[in-house]
């Protein structure tokens, strides 16, 4: 049971520092990203290892100082319908990571990560006074 709780207790703190680096990355997009207009050409699935089934993810094409990038779009999930126009922001200096401009679900990602990670803590202590006292 110990063992159990310290690796859910790890694996939560993987998420948590996961979900930070994105918050701080969209925070950071906010101040200094260029706001363009994207075309969703793609929705990209990657596998969800402890559920099973798949996350879509769009694919977007915009153009960004004369030039055409494409990236996917990683704090939008779903699927999204291919030709339409998404709000996106950019960093100049690395076009090949957009984010959606008016979404802001790693924020909420990153709020389950820190009650999951209080509850996966509390079943850590839980394990341990039963091993020990």
């Amino acid at each position: 049971m110990l063992v159990g709780a310290i690796v859910a207790t790890l694996m939560t703190l993987l998420w948590v520092g996961r979900a930070t680096r994105e918050t701080l990355r969209l925070r950071a997009l906010r101040r200094t990203g260029v706001r363009v207009e994207g075309e969703v050409i793609d929705n990209e699935a990657r596998n969800r290892p402890y559920y099973g089934g798949a996350l879509l993810y769009p694919v977007v094409r915009y153009q960004l100082d004369g030039k055409m990038h494409q990236g996917t779009v990683r704090n939008w999930i779903g699927k999204v319908e291919l030709g339409s126009g998404l709000p996106l922001l950019v960093d100049p200096d690395d076009p090949y990571l957009p984010a959606a401009a008016d979404r802001d679900s790693t924020v909420r990602g990153l709020a389950a990560g820190l009650i999951t990670l209080v509850l996966a803590l509390l079943l850590t202590w839980w394990a341990y006074t039963i091993r020990f006292h």
